[in-house]
């Protein structure tokens, strides 16, 4: 691909969501020299690196939980993979499995664990809304970390994973909700193409628990996000230098998505972690 190529694929991004992970992805490599995680930072402290404050939210997320260790969990909307390699390196699960829409983050995560020849784990696409390749009541946990605002019919994915968890079993869902407000046609328009379904927390509440599904704990983290987004300029500073033009591209991309993302979590969004069970 030549440089103008590359421009256009970048400036690109914001209209669907394949091109979108598709750039994050390239755009990460290049700033990390291998693939990071895509999910949000969380601030602990202003020296922490995107991929330190990116674990920062993992382990945040995964201390809300009973031990996961020998147990069977499944990550859905597993992106790259990295995160699901992350989960099974420091938390030890017996085995997990990582589902993605995506066929090009499934591949991608594929290569990474034949390479770092990786046992007890397992990568396949699958709909997060029908969940095809999971057998019903297998599952100890399930985690799901920014992706649930992807589905459209985000009641189904909940039937779903009660399906899919064993009685008893916990789920984690770490999504960016919204607060009502009035949307304009070229909001719509974006938020079609990009296919964005937020829902509000008081939505949440209502369909799990018409999926028969337990809150345990809900946590809204929105100020330690958008806290670990203030040191992108730190990050860009420690930014492999190559090409000029390639950087400087790189550094459009990156700021655009971060000033974006911060906007919104200020004005209309928040980022909340929900941890429930399937009753017994």
């Amino acid at each position: 691909m030549n440089k103008s190529s590359k421009v256009f694929s970048l400036l690109s991004s914001g209209f669907t969501t394949d091109q979108y992970y598709k750039s994050m992805n390239q755009a990460l490599k290049h700033l990390n020299e291998e693939y990071t995680m895509l999910h949000y930072p969380y601030h602990q402290k202003n020296t922490d690196s995107f991929l330190d404050a990116q674990k920062n939210l993992t382990d945040f997320c995964l201390s809300r939980l009973d031990s996961i260790k020998g147990k069977q969990v499944l990550e859905i909307g597993c992106g790259n993979g990295v995160h699901t390699i992350y989960i099974l390196d420091k938390f030890s699960p017996a085995a997990i499995t990582g589902v993605d829409l995506n066929p090009a983050n499934i591949q991608i995560a594929k290569e990474e664990s034949i390479k770092q020849n990786i046992k007890n784990i397992n990568f396949d696409i699958d709909d997060a809304q029908k969940l095809s390749t999971i057998g019903s009541n297998s599952l100890d946990f399930i985690i799901n970390i920014e992706s649930a605002f992807h589905y459209p019919d985000k009641a189904s994915f909940l039937k779903e994973v009660f399906r899919v968890l064993k009685p008893g079993g916990t789920f984690l869902i770490a999504d960016i909700l919204t607060f009502p407000y009035k949307s304009n046609s070229l909001r719509r328009f974006w938020k079609k193409k990009m296919h964005f379904h937020h829902w509000s927390k008081q939505t949440y509440e209502s369909e799990l628990q018409k999926a028969d599904l337990h809150i345990k704990s809900l946590f809204d983290i929105t100020e330690n996000v958008i806290r670990g987004f203030q040191n992108y300029r730190y990050w860009l500073k420690t930014m492999q230098k190559r090409s000029f033009l390639k950087n400087q591209i790189l550094k459009i991309f990156y700021t655009i998505n971060i000033e974006l993302n911060m906007y919104l979590l200020r004005t209309r969004r928040q980022y909340c972690v929900i941890v429930g069970q399937k009753p017994f």
